[in-house]
């Protein structure tokens, strides 16, 4: 059984359902403090593939529909559906776009674990009510992969990717309950590998995913601008983000081997170790 506990005084578990709200598919809304906001792009009902996109700081319903954000978050939802959709045109899959909790604002925040405390098991509690012969991706994006490294014990997810994380909760992918493929990007120009590491009290996420023994996988991102130019629309890493999404682990470039096969191309099979 998972459960939710309250996000923060005055915030509670998301009651989630598929519905319309104008003119856009939710499976999940809450006006209430920040706002939070849990939007589908594609037909999740019917889905193979679906990926969970989990933001980080500084967003909340009242700028969710703001294009002109450095952060965007269905901004990056619709040009990552786009780009599966040119991977793979005869496939049914579907982007959720999670902004299911109350962020952190600013940096300061960013550094306690309430925030994704408070909201990982919201997390958690909708993998488990999305089609069960889906293949389920998480895809965390800055304080986002906290929250995707936290829900992971409870969660329902075959693959989790994380992308300029400041840690993810935990020691390893085991200590963070997780026996699927784990996932990490660090762009070269993103300013997070100067965030604090370890762990005080309620301070710090711990080590970087991309630490030898972590058991994360780390792929290639071209050349990206800074921390959140993770979704740019041609990238190598928005194409990398599609295909684990899709299951094309063998067309995955990791880290060092270069630019990668354009969209549609075949690389040749290589092992993923974890």
């Amino acid at each position: 059984m998972i459960t939710a506990a309250p996000q923060q005084p005055g915030l509670g578990p998301l009651t989630y359902h598929e519905h319309t709200w104008r003119g856009l598919r939710l499976l999940a809304r809450d006006s209430e403090g920040p706002g939070r906001i849990v939007e589908v792009l594609g037909e999740v009902a019917t889905a193979d593939h679906i990926v969970v996109l989990v933001p980080g700081n500084d967003n909340h319903l009242g700028n969710y529909f703001d294009p002109g954000r450095r952060t965007r978050p269905r901004v990056n939802g619709v040009g990552l559906l786009r780009t599966m959709d040119r991977l793979e045109p005869r496939r049914r899959f579907a982007v959720v776009v999670w902004l299911g909790y109350a962020t952190p604002s600013g940096f300061a925040q960013a550094s306690l674990r309430g925030p994704a405390e408070r909201g990982a098991p919201d997390l958690a509690r909708l993998t488990h009510i999305l089609p069960r012969d889906a293949h389920i991706t998480l895809v965390g994006h800055s304080y986002g992969a906290v929250v995707c490294g936290l829900a992971l014990g409870g969660a329902r997810v075959h693959d989790c990717v994380v992308l300029g994380s400041p840690g993810m909760g935990g020691s390893s992918a085991s200590d963070l309950g997780f026996s699927g493929r784990l996932w990490a990007a660090l762009g070269g120009g993103d300013w997070i590998r100067f965030f604090p590491r370890g762990r005080l009290g309620r301070w710090g996420h711990g080590p970087s995913p991309l630490r030898p023994g972590f058991g994360a996988v780390r792929f290639a991102t071209g050349a990206i601008g800074g921390h959140c130019s993770y979704y740019t629309e041609d990238s190598e890493s928005v194409r990398n983000i599609a295909r684990i999404a899709l299951g094309r682990f063998a067309q995955v470039t990791l880290a060092g081997q270069g630019g990668g096969p354009p969209i549609g191309a075949s690389a040749p099979a290589r092992e993923v170790a974890r």
